[in-house]
């Protein structure tokens, strides 16, 4: 018995068939994961782009006639992707500031109960002049000449294989930028 085993473990027949099992796995995986990894970083380089084309179309203040700022602004946002990405699924916010260093800060309010948070009932500052308060005091839009204008692009990048799917998480790709509008 002993020998039929050792015989048995000198034959090399269907050993390639063995090794190409054991390692094709691997090299399928590691190749899907280069591809899902391309992807992405694809993406995320055009929507960059497409948020600075964005800005730079923005802050001209200009717009063909019978079509609308934001209109024409997600039609930047589509060539530059190459349509790459589902239009339908991508956000676009623009928000107006007066100075880069309002970016992200809430409106003024006096703390006259020290929480250190703006609680209902204390006074503040209406910048944005919605009727309250605010932990962003942006105004939605496109602003005007001289107005500090923040784009953000957000998309939720699906898998360009599927591969990730199974984990049920999409990679949401977020690009920003602030500009100042140019006097028009």
């Amino acid at each position: 018995m002993i020998k039929a085993f050792v015989k048995f473990g000198k034959r090399e027949d269907g050993s390639a068939l063995i090794e190409a099992a054991l390692g094709l796995p691997i090299l399928l995986a590691t190749i899907i994961g280069v591809l899902e990894i391309a992807n992405f970083y694809f993406v995320t380089a055009t929507m960059e782009n497409a948020v600075l084309h964005a800005s730079r179309f923005g802050v001209t203040g200009s717009f063909d006639e019978g079509s609308s700022r934001e209109t024409q602004l997600l039609e930047v946002i589509e060539e530059q992707t190459y349509g790459w990405v589902k239009m339908d699924e991508v956000s676009v916010e623009t928000l107006v500031y007066e100075t880069f260093g309002d970016i992200g800060e809430e409106e003024p309010y006096s703390d006259d109960n020290g929480s250190g948070t703006y609680d209902p009932g204390e006074d503040y500052s209406d910048v944005n002049g919605n009727g309250q308060w605010d932990s962003d005091m942006a105004v939605a839009g496109l602003g005007d000449a001289g107005d500090i204008v923040f784009y953000r692009i957000s998309y939720p990048a699906p898998s360009l294989t599927g591969f990730g799917d199974w984990m049920g998480k999409t990679i949401n790709i977020t690009s920003t930028v602030a500009v100042r509008n140019e006097p028009f």
